[in-house]
């Protein structure tokens, strides 16, 4: 008997609101959008030389100096003279955000896929590119219990999601 009254208060604060439930009815809810680009927006390109915006990890490799442009790509400077690096050309890896080296090999993220690059004082070969590996999802938000707008392909690949107000969005992620 001593013990059922200690139960029965567990038992009524276990049956409390159903915090998992999605109403899809709300007018407007904070939630995440998906950033889209075309195809050719996520070739890799050489470009001509250009400054450093928001610079990331930085590698010397042999007379080159390696420079992540977060985001965007990796700088080649020509670092025979290391008082006076010559920026040389800019490799436009959309989506990149991370690099290392190792044997002489540059590996890189291009949004969810992963480069070996080799890099040369005025070229940048790509060795092998495995997809779909980075953890980066096309599909859905990496965050959980979030409303989000569906994706819709005819709009073009998923590059990213930004939060933001959305209004009525049918979609969710537990």
């Amino acid at each position: 008997m001593r013990y059922s009254l200690l139960i029965i208060p567990l038992i009524f604060l276990a049956c409390g609101p159903d915090e998992t439930r999605v109403d899809f009815n709300q007018e407007t809810v904070t939630g995440y959008q998906p950033v889209y680009a075309d195809s050719s927006e996520l070739k890799i390109s050489l470009e001509a030389a250009q400054e450093i915006d928001v610079a990331g990890k930085i590698y010397s490799y042999q007379n080159l100096l390696l420079v992540n442009e977060v985001g965007k790509g990796i700088h080649v400077y020509d670092n025979t003279n290391p008082r006076k690096p010559i920026n040389k050309l800019f490799v436009r890896i959309p989506g990149n955000q991370d690099m290392a080296m190792k044997n002489g090999v540059l590996y890189a993220d291009n949004y969810g896929d992963l480069l070996a690059l080799r890099v040369l004082a005025d070229t940048v070969v790509v060795l092998k590119r495995v997809e779909n590996v980075m953890g980066f999802n096309k599909e859905f938000p990496g965050a959980n219990g979030v409303y989000f707008e569906c994706v819709d392909e005819s709009k073009g690949v998923v590059v990213g999601w930004k939060l933001t107000e959305l209004s009525q969005p049918k979609c969710f992620r537990p």
